[in-house]
């Protein structure tokens, strides 16, 4: 586990599970989040915009459509996974099987999320930045 210090302030936030996560609870302001599988730091990402982290975690990364090319989360899974390429997750609108997909929900089902509130989209972006300087989770690939 990553033991920078943007890292230790991202480890000691509540985590929410996956398969309980209310869309009321996820914020609507920009920041930082990280998704945890086992107790390790899977990805980290950010979000910005109207809709902040609600848009990003709860709309984009908890969606359990077929088109994963919203969700560079997901998008990863799918990979880890074994079941398709990213560039083959990319394509608008993605061409998955229902039980591709259901592999991928399933699997982020038994994750983590913890964030961290940011004032800006600006100040989201570079705490991003510095966390991925600090530790590049196994699923963050850019």
């Amino acid at each position: 586990m990553p033991a920078g210090p943007l890292w230790v302030n991202m480890n000691d936030q509540p985590r929410r599970a996956a398969s309980t996560l209310r869309r009321d609870v996820v914020p609507t302001m920009p920041g930082v989040y990280a998704w945890y599988r086992d107790d390790e730091a899977i990805y980290i990402g950010r979000a910005g915009g109207a809709e902040g982290l609600r848009g990003r975690v709860w709309k984009e990364h908890l969606a359990t459509g077929t088109d994963l090319s919203r969700s560079s989360f997901r998008r990863n899974v799918c990979e880890h996974l074994g079941i398709a390429a990213t560039s083959r997750t990319r394509l608008r609108p993605t061409v998955m099987t229902i039980g591709e997909v259901a592999r991928v929900n399933e699997w982020i089902q038994r994750c983590e999320v913890a964030w961290i509130e940011c004032h800006t989209d600006d100040n989201a972006s570079g705490l991003e930045v510095q966390m991925k300087r600090e530790w590049r989770p196994p699923l963050t690939k850019r």
